[in-house]
Order: structure tokens, then sequence, then C-alpha cells
């Protein structure tokens, strides 16, 4: 998964980050609150853990602004010192996922992690998905589309499987890269544009076949499933 650390002891955001690599996650590290929100006007995350005590801007404004937006849906988990149980239902009252108190242990974080995102449905992808006319299966890499095998390559298969498991979610560029070709990747987001055009001829991925996939102006793709309205609307 691609983790945002919203962190601003160096110490602690170290050992958290150590954490979650070991566990085969990226994460992204951040010390001020002003500065993450400004990244994720234009980024994605699939879990934000968040501390409290921020410089500049809190852990409890930031989630009110991130809450604040229409189309956040990114699992927010509390990572903090704060321990009365006054401010964690007051966290939990105004829409984080999940808080946890310092000093926290590896299993306990990893376990934690996994389980919102379980309940977010952006975790763990499950070995076979069917969605309308398209069914993925992981275990055999193949996907069909009216029951007939898609060819693609490697690449291609994982970016497919990536889209369709967040549809309707907002993917930037650098989330794409990473989950696709690799945290080290030495490739410019053109490589994504490619990929993505590709693709959307292979599965016909337009919005008279019932699919819209978007590509969002300086931040990266949405996949959609259009409504037979639009769909009707579009074929004429």
């Amino acid at each position: 998964m691609r983790i945002a650390l919203v962190e601003d002891d160096p110490a602690m955001a170290e050992l958290l980050s150590l954490w979650l690599q070991e566990a085969g996650h990226e994460c992204l590290s951040y010390q001020e609150g002003q500065d993450f929100l400004r990244q994720a006007r234009n980024e994605s995350f699939d879990v934000v853990l968040l501390d409290w005590f921020l410089p500049n801007l809190s852990g409890e404004e930031v989630l009110a602004r991130l809450k604040r937006q229409p189309e956040w849906d990114t699992p927010i988990v509390f990572v903090t010192a704060r321990d009365s149980e006054e401010d964690m239902v007051r966290m939990l009252n105004q829409g984080a996922d999940d808080y946890l108190v310092k000093p926290i242990h590896q299993p306990v974080l990893l376990a934690r992690i996994n389980a919102v995102t379980r309940r977010s449905h952006k975790a763990n992808p499950q070995d076979v998905l069917t969605l309308n006319e398209f069914k993925i299966d992981q275990e055999s890499r193949l996907i069909t589309r009216h029951g007939e095998p898609v060819k693609l390559t490697e690449k291609e298969f994982k970016l497919v499987t990536l889209i369709f498991h967040n549809v309707g979610r907002l993917l930037s560029r650098d989330h794409i890269l990473s989950s696709v070709w690799g945290y080290d990747a030495s490739l410019n987001t053109r490589t994504v544009d490619t990929h993505m055009s590709r693709i959307r001829k292979k599965l016909e991925l337009f919005p008279e076949q019932g699919w819209r996939l978007s590509s969002i102006y300086h931040q990266g793709y949405r996949l959609e499933q259009i409504s037979p309205e639009e769909q009707g609307s579009a074929a004429g």
C-alpha cells in the first residue's frame, strides 16, 4: 500500500517508516500538516497516519480539512500521544477511521492499517473480481470481457487490476507508477499516459460502453462506471 505519514518527530517518523517498509508498503513522510495538505491535492494514498501535535496546523485541523473535501475517501488513522477517552471519541466522531495511542508496537500498527483498508475495500484485493462485463482473475492473471480473454502485457495487467480495484477513486500518476513499476522506477509520468491509452482501447473503456477512464490534469486518472442515461447520451 501507499501510506502517508504525517509526523513531526524525526525519530518516530523514521521508525514508523521502517516498520511500514519492512511490511512491503511505500511510505511518504511529511513533518507539517500544511505541507501534507498541499501534496494531498495532487497525490493519492491508501492510508494516512496522522499525528495530533504538528507545527503550524494540528492533526485535528488536518482531519477537518480533509473531511470537507467531497471526494476524500482515504482512511485516516490517528497515531498520537493524546490518550484521553474524550480526545479519542472526538476524533472518531469527526471522521477518523481509527485512533492509536503512543507508544505503539509494529504488529498492532500493521493490523490496524489492514483493518481500516479492508473496511474501505482498498487492501487485499480478492482473487477474482467481476465488474459488469469484466472478470479479473489474479491467480491466472487473466482478464476477460464478455467472456473473451483480453491480451495484456504484464504491466498492463497490473495497471488494469489497480484501477478496477479503485473504481471511482482518483489515483495520482506517482501512485500508479510506484504500484505498477515499483518504488524506484526511473520513469516519467508519460509512461502512465501511454499505458492508460493502450488499456482504454484494448478494454474499450469509453462512455458509450459504460465506462469512463479520465485523465485529471496535473493529478492522475479515475475510472468510473457510466449510468445508462449517460451511456445513451454518449452513444447519441
